[in-house]
């Protein structure tokens, strides 16, 4: 088993696209852990080369070596695990989303991810078949009690809006739960950061 902190820095990293990357008081704080324990954390992450580390001024910057395949497996069994530990309505939509063969990517995201209170479900589908998506959207609002409401994109159009640096897609892929393509999702992310 991955221990608690690590995971939660490596997913930070994951999560947070920096070209720089992020040093460590950065780290520890956005974290809530000791700088001590980020310095440890990172140590173990770097011997491994899971983590590149940049010399800039006189401080070392951190980000997540994608070349390394072990990194990559290390971050989609995260990714699962965030999808495992789903609970209440998000875990119920999700049960139902996850049945949609034609998007490469799917992730949930919004207010039922933080809030009792919610008005819908917001998706994001990685595909080509817009009308799929939303009648496989309208069927699920018909049965459930909260609307799904679907954005659809194409991979490409991901990738750019993140390199653009497009608040709201930073946020969703920052907080946002992959229920599909965890491989993909990291290529995207990879992509963006290169």
């Amino acid at each position: 088993m991955i221990p608690k902190n690590t995971a939660m820095v490596v997913m930070f990293l994951l999560r947070n696209t920096d070209k720089f990357g992020y040093n460590i008081n950065q780290i520890a704080k956005l974290n809530k852990i000791s700088v001590g324990s980020a310095f440890k954390i990172l140590k173990e992450l770097e011997k491994d080369k899971l983590i590149i580390k940049n010399e800039i001024s006189n401080a070392s910057h951190y980000k997540l070596n994608f070349d390394n395949p072990e990194t990559i497996k290390l971050c989609e069994l995260l990714l699962l695990a965030e999808r495992r530990n789903l609970k209440g309505y998000a875990k119920l939509y999700a049960d139902e989303l996850i049945k949609f063969k034609d998007a490469e990517i799917i992730i949930i995201f919004g207010s039922v991810l933080r809030l009792k209170e919610f008005n819908d479900i917001d998706v994001l589908f990685i595909t080509n078949k817009v009308k799929k998506v939303n009648n496989f959207c309208l069927e699920i609002s018909k049965v459930k009690t909260k609307p799904v409401v679907p954005l659809i994109m194409k991979q490409e159009d991901l990738i750019k809006a993140l390199k653009q640096k497009k608040d709201a897609l930073i946020n969703l892929m920052k907080e946002g739960i992959v229920l599909k393509g965890e491989t993909i999702f990291l290529e995207v992310i990879k992509n963006v950061n290169s």
